[in-house]
């Protein structure tokens, strides 16, 4: 009868291996970095700010005509923020004339962005208007903006989150044309089409009920459901 070779190491006891392998490591969902510029989310381009007084700016959608006019390069659009305060400040303030959303923290942005995958609210107040609504801005003196003294033409849409607020304002089916303007001459004919409206001042916007945040850099102190968070530049 053939024998079973016994193994030199049999009887002793196991060696400690735990030293030649990298320990597992449970993985968390990353938040995006308090540097976050230009972000780009399935087929849009999203532009970050991030304000001195807290919380974080967001321009959804951004086209060609939105980068002129906050005079970024779209050949080679910049990741990261800009480490000088006051510069980024700027931005900000441009990035609320074309209809940006200011969160009141990372946090709560990404409450609202993953309510339009899942309308579970959770412990989170529901969103408020300026955090709904679908929103566009143009103005008729370009670059200029409200300085040019042009006026400004806003179209303002609820969206679809846990159903319809404004049942009589939903967002029209032509509401992706925005992105085929080449100038700000063809974006304002274009929400003029589309049902904008013009007011003669960010001030007589707001008069008029208007929801963005288009002149909060003048009106803003606190945020939205609580406070500002800030963040701070690593």
């Amino acid at each position: 009868m053939a024998r079973t070779k016994v193994s030199a190491s049999a009887g002793r006891p196991p060696a400690d291996r735990s030293r030649h392998f990298i320990q597992y490591q449970p993985s968390f969902p990353r938040r995006f970095p308090p540097t976050l510029r230009v972000n780009f989310v399935e087929d849009a381009v999203d532009v970050w700010g991030w304000p001195s007084r807290g919380g974080v700016v967001v321009l959804r959608r951004a086209t060609a005509v939105d980068f002129d006019f906050l005079g970024l390069d779209p050949v080679d659009p910049p990741p990261l923020r800009d480490r000088d305060q006051d510069a980024e400040d700027a931005l900000c303030r441009r990035l609320l004339l074309l209809g940006a959303k200011w969160f009141d923290s990372d946090e709560r942005r990404g409450f609202v962005a993953d309510l339009e995958d899942d309308d579970d609210y959770g412990e989170q107040p529901p969103p408020t208007l300026m955090e709904r609504r679908w929103v566009a801005v143009a103005y008729p003196d370009g670059r200029r903006g409200p300085e040019g003294g042009g006026g400004v033409w806003v179209a303002e849409f609820d969206t679809v989150m846990r159903g319809l607020l404004e049942e009589d304002n939903p967002v029209p089916e032509n509401a992706p044309q925005v992105q085929l303007a080449r100038n700000m001459a063809e974006k304002v004919e274009i929400l003029k089409r589309m049902g904008g409206k013009f007011y003669s001042s960010l001030e007589d916007y707001e008069r008029g009920g208007g929801k963005a945040c288009l002149n909060s850099w003048a009106t803003k102190t606190t945020g939205e459901v609580g406070p500002l968070v800030k963040t701070v530049y690593p």
